[in-house]
């Protein structure tokens, strides 16, 4: 019988794409093949005189480079217990990663998910992204896209994107909940409205730390303007749901400020 080392070399030559699965003695794994990481040029562009922390450009790696970055930041993250899917076998052209079940953003996105499990997935999501911050470091892809369930358990994939080692650890901490919280604005919810104020709560619990969320709400105050504005009828009628929703969870922002 064919080894697994074989297969996956035999896999990585026949496949074109640059992620795929494929299954060994009744296991389906993920290939993923090195690919070189850049920042998007506009993105570069607009944050030389836009320096806010969800434009931060990634740095540039080679296919090598990029390949090693996230195989040894997974392989750090396991050793604090923090779950990740496992890699069985890499070489310099791909790395295979045991499969970690189904995307957490599709069941949240389920039309008929209940409150309960709802909050049951984004507790999960909340103590994975805690362990993270709380060894000091960062995962730079926190949309919820990139967590996934299997065996009631919640891992954590996707490391590709690397920052300058003049950004400081808090500033791509900050990037991280933005970039998770801001990813709950796609999921339509039919029965009841995310509690994103449980959600600042709850992260401010597992950190101990109040700086992120402090600077989240320093942040939403600079867009009372635009929330305002956002609220002109003759201007919501023309802004698309992701937008309005997005102003939505700045004015909610602002009112658990007032409160603070």
């Amino acid at each position: 019988m064919i080894s697994f080392k074989e297969l996956a070399k035999k896999e990585y030559l026949l496949n074109d794409n640059e992620i795929f699965s494929f299954n060994y003695k009744d296991e389906k794994y993920w290939l993923k093949k090195a690919r070189e990481t850049a920042p998007n040029k506009i993105q570069k562009f607009f944050y030389k005189f836009l320096p806010f922390e969800l434009l931060i450009p990634p740095l540039v790696k080679n296919k090598k480079e990029a390949l090693e970055f996230e195989t040894s930041k997974i392989e750090r993250f396991r050793k604090f217990e923090i779950n990740v899917p496992k890699i069985p076998y890499k070489n310099e052209d791909f790395f295979v990663l045991k499969d970690s079940g189904v995307s957490v953003n599709s069941l949240l996105r389920d039309e008929n998910i209940s409150k309960e499990k709802f909050y049951y997935y984004v507790d999960k999501l909340l103590i994975e992204l805690s362990k993270i911050h709380n060894i000091n470091e960062f995962h730079g892809g926190s949309q919820t896209r990139n967590f996934t369930y299997k065996d009631e358990k919640v891992f954590v994939i996707d490391f590709e994107e690397s920052f300058s080692s003049n950004v400081d650890i808090k500033s791509l901490q900050y990037r991280d909940f933005l970039l998770f919280i801001l990813s709950f604005i796609k999921i339509k919810e039919p029965k009841f409205e995310v509690d994103y104020e449980y959600i600042l709560n709850r992260y401010e619990e597992l950190t101990s730390s109040k700086e992120i969320i402090q600077r989240l709400k320093k942040f939403s105050k600079k867009l009372r303007f635009l929330i305002w504005f956002s609220e002109l009828s003759f201007i919501k009628n023309k802004l698309g749901t992701d937008v309005l929703n997005f102003f939505n969870f700045f004015k909610i922002l602002n009112s658990i400020g007032n409160k603070s």
